[in-house]
């Protein structure tokens, strides 16, 4: 290693660089720099949404200051302080139970409303079963779409009712307005429609075992129904979903469609008539507020109106509803964006003890929770295909993330799965270097930027006293990027690296082959939070020859890139990482693995987070595998199963949900949140910043620079103009979101001549604009804050280089004529107000720079006349 250290110094002796800049007014409004001639002003690419689409949403949201937290409300809870009615004309599934010894023997006939009581859907909605329906191979052949048949139920109620008064259509009536198909083609599409209710009704377990007591006890049972099917199909669609002994409990079916009036009008009438008992006898459960609980009740029937989910959870529900509809944007472009919204849990969470909704459960019960169950579901099913094809199966899960993924599956299979593997990606890339083109491939992976020169000599396990001479080296020449990859790519510099990556891998091979007890021929499955494979990417290309080994990946979360490694699979697939809060909530509390001894014994760093956060990640971690044994036992008990497409939508809409569209309750918990890359200098970073997130969208002329959690905290019309325009890649500039402008008039004078510009700031946010102007050296800039304003704020002036970082603040030093100032505002006594700033001597950095004003107009001076200024910024 000496050489190279004094090959290095030498380097550093013969390097004697000078930077020098040369400006001139004439070239101020340079077409090469600023991409447009006069009048016009600079519009650089970092504003263009289409050029940085990995900035949009990107984890940690880019932003590093530090902000102060205002203490939260104690009496604050999920949403705010809605308080649910509960009364005894309602029933909860906590009741349903014991319903019948709460009213005694008085309760002779046991009515039941069907869909969304007894029935329920796995869809999110009734209307998504359309979406559904859509897709059946029949309905797609003939070009039905969901919005049509939606439409032609409508037109049917209204024809019916015309043609004879009748407030009640059957499923053959809807397909009528089908003029343009035949009869039998009509009567597939009806048929189709009950296959695909069929497909995704289930029997709601309380219910069924309400129906067993019933019968038990004598008690007769009905189900009543308002439904276009027949009594006949609806008695198909029962028989589908109940076991035999509750469907032959039900004596009867009462459907309007067969009587011709529905709940809300007579249908009581006469289920009271012919059940031949006092309406008082009769005990009635149903959804529907009115039809269910008013109307009956109105007859003397004992009507109860059930209560599926409280205020609180439905309204999670909702969101988690819009959420389920919006993941088109997070995936390659489908035929179409009608497609059904899933919601299996729903039942799970009627069922649940979910009071009080503190933070956690609704972060691990109700989001996390069916993600980690779909997650378990997904690698199970992938084990076991891998075993039936003759494989040795063994499942790592990879410390620190997949840590509650170990627990899930765990949770889920009833029994331990895999083992608890300590490799992670900085480790597998060290451990590869055996060749020049293991360097190179390494190399080409890395995204351009001398920022990232210390980790990537960190990774290919370089000495700190080559690694600073290195970068010493590299930063005096006029372009360090390549001279830094020069300098690695030389001979003694690889042979250093190959042997301390071979001393590594040697390590890495005995923890293999000890810890995790790997043999020749064993099929490996990773399983880990995922995003790109990288650590399996590297594993495969240093061991798979070498331990005969098969690696593959089976990961929770994605990359959608179509390259990369064949054997590697994902529960969500998307183009973006924002799951920096989920996986910090998965991981567990120890410092990153960074080396092993010479048996194999892994050697981790010091724990950075703090144990706050990872109090509350156990306390998430709790509720998770609470929900999943809930939601194990459940679907068992109720003998539901949904197929896999179905769990994995909800799986990403409850992910989608919780990045794009978090609650209060979440943007508090996650407040102070940290992610520990275990690589860089600043090894801490908090994921997101709520507080600056206003401060920033004041300063910048769009918030998508902002993580999802930051920009939900400024609304979510925000948050969907970021998904859209990322998701569609829409080649909008500033001046396509807004049309609001606000004049600056300035001047800039140099010693032999002057020139004049009227400019126009963009509207940023709150009123405040954005307007930018070239710097010249020598010159002095007037802003005749007068011309247009009485009153303005001023929040910032900057002088900036074309990299937008900030040189000199010019806020405190500027001349102020004819203005008095109280802090950040700004009263101009006169139009001839003006604010001066004098030249800078700016000869030791490299041109081009320019100034960057933030300013928000209070008073306008009434006397102006209305002018079309110039373009800016």
């Amino acid at each position: 290693m000496e050489p190279i250290l004094e090959r290095l110094a030498a380097k550093m002796k013969q390097n004697n660089i000078g930077q020098s800049e040369s400006s001139s007014m004439e070239h101020m409004f340079d077409s090469d720099f600023y991409g447009e001639s006069v009048p016009q002003l600079p519009r650089d690419e970092v504003y263009q949404f289409i050029g940085h689409p990995d900035r949009m949403f990107s984890a940690g949201g880019g932003l590093a200051e530090k902000t102060s937290q205002p203490q939260k409300p104690n009496d604050r809870q999920l949403w705010g302080g809605m308080r649910d009615t509960h009364h005894n004309a309602q029933i909860t599934v906590n009741n349903i139970a014991n319903i019948l010894d709460d009213l005694g023997d008085s309760v002779k006939v046991l009515s039941l409303d069907c869909f969304d009581t007894l029935l329920w859907r796995k869809t999110a909605t009734p209307e998504d079963v359309f979406a559904v329906l859509a897709d059946n191979p029949v309905v797609r052949s003939l070009g039905v779409t969901p919005h049509q048949r939606i439409s032609a139920a409508a037109r049917a109620y209204r024809a019916k009712r015309l043609e004879n008064g009748s407030r009640e259509i059957d499923i053959r009536d809807i397909y009528r307005p089908f003029a343009s198909l035949s009869g039998e083609e009509r009567e597939l599409l009806a048929e189709a429609e009950i296959q695909t209710e069929m497909n995704v009704c289930f029997a709601f377990a309380p219910y069924v075992e309400l129906i067993r007591l019933a019968h038990n006890r004598g008690i007769k049972v009905i189900i009543v129904s308002d439904t276009y099917l027949h009594e006949d199909q609806l008695r198909r669609l029962l028989a589908r979903h109940l076991p035999p002994d509750a469907l032959q409990a039900i004596s009867k079916i009462y459907c309007s469609v067969d009587h011709g009036t529905p709940k809300s009008h007579a249908l009581f009438h006469i289920v009271i008539r012919q059940c031949g008992v006092l309406a008082s006898k009769i005990l009635h459960i149903g959804d529907n507020l009115v039809s269910d609980a008013q109307v009956p009740r109105k007859l003397g029937v004992r009507a109860l109106q059930f209560l599926p989910f409280d205020r609180k959870l439905a309204d999670f529900l909702r969101l988690q509803h819009a959420a389920s509809s919006l993941i088109v944007l997070e995936q390659a472009a489908p035929d179409t964006v009608v497609m059904p919204c899933y919601s299996p849990f729903r039942p799970v969470f009627s069922v649940a003890d979910l009071q009080p909704y503190a933070p956690e459960t609704v972060i691990g019960y109700m989001s996390f929770g069916p993600v980690l169950y779909t997650y378990a579901r997904f690698l199970m099913d992938e084990v076991e295909a891998l075993e039936r094809q003759g494989k040795r199966v063994k499942v790592l899960f990879l410390l620190r993330d997949a840590y509650l993924l170990s627990a899930a599956c765990e949770a889920y299979a009833r029994r331990s799965v895999g083992k608890l593997a300590r490799i992670r990606g900085f480790v597998a890339i060290a451990a590869s270097f055996k060749t020049r083109a293991d360097v190179e491939y390494y190399l080409s992976g890395i995204k351009s930027g001398i920022e990232s020169f210390y980790l990537i000599a960190k990774q290919l396990l370089l000495p700190s006293e080559v690694t600073e001479l290195l970068i010493r080296v590299a930063h005096q020449s006029v372009d360090p990027e390549t001279t830094f990859y020069q300098l690695l790519r030389e001979d003694d510099m690889l042979e250093l690296i190959f042997q301390k990556s071979s001393a590594l891998r040697s390590r890495l091979m005995q923890y293999m082959s000890k810890e995790l007890e790997l043999e020749e021929g064993d099929t490996i499955v990773l399983a880990d939070t995922g995003w790109s494979g990288r650590t399996q990417d590297y594993l495969v290309r240093t061991f798979k020859d070498e331990l005969k080994i098969d690696i593959s990946g089976r990961y929770l979360v994605a990359s959608d890139e179509s390259y990369g490694l064949s054997n590697k699979k994902a529960l969500i697939t998307t183009s973006s990482w924002n799951y920096d809060l989920f996986e910090q909530c998965c991981t567990i509390k120890e410092g990153s693995v960074v080396d092993y001894d010479m048996d194999g014994k892994p050697l981790l760093e010091d724990i950075e987070l703090s144990e706050k956060q990872y109090e509350k990640a156990v306390n998430v971690q709790a509720e998770c595998v609470r929900f999943i044994n809930d939601a194990v036992a459940f679907f068992a008990r109720s003998g539901v199963t949904h197929d896999y497409a179905i769990l994995q939508r909800a799986a990403h809409a409850a992910l989608f949900r919780h990045v794009y569209m978090p609650v209060e309750a979440e943007l508090e918990f996650f407040r102070d949140f940290q992610h520990d890359d275990g690589v860089g200098l600043d090894r801490k970073e908090t994921i997101y910043h709520q507080e600056s997130a206003l401060k920033t969208v004041r300063r910048l002329p769009s918030p998508y620079r902002l993580g999802p959690y930051e920009t939900r905290s400024l609304g979510l019309d925000f948050t969907f103009s970021a998904l859209v325009q990322k998701r569609f890649k829409l080649n909008l500039s500033e001046e396509d979101m807004n049309a609001r402008f606000s004049p600056l008039k300035i001047s800039i004078e140099g010693a032999q001549e002057s020139k004049e510009f009227l400019l126009r700031g963009h509207h940023l946010h709150d009123g405040y604009f954005s307007v930018l102007f070239p710097y010249v050296s020598g010159t002095w800039v007037k802003m005749f804050l007068g011309a247009h304003y009485e009153w303005l704020q001023i929040e910032d002036i900057e002088l900036l280089n074309k990299a937008r970082c900030g040189f000199k603040n010019l806020l405190g030093s500027m001349n102020l004529n004819e203005i008095t100032q109280q802090g950040e505002i700004y009263h101009c006594l006169s139009r001839a107000s003006v604010a001066i700033i004098h030249p800078i001597d700016c000869r030791q950095f490299q041109a081009p720079h320019y100034y960057h004003m933030i300013f928000r107009p209070l008073v306008s001076r009434a006397s102006d006349q209305p002018r079309r200024p110039a373009a800016s910024q």
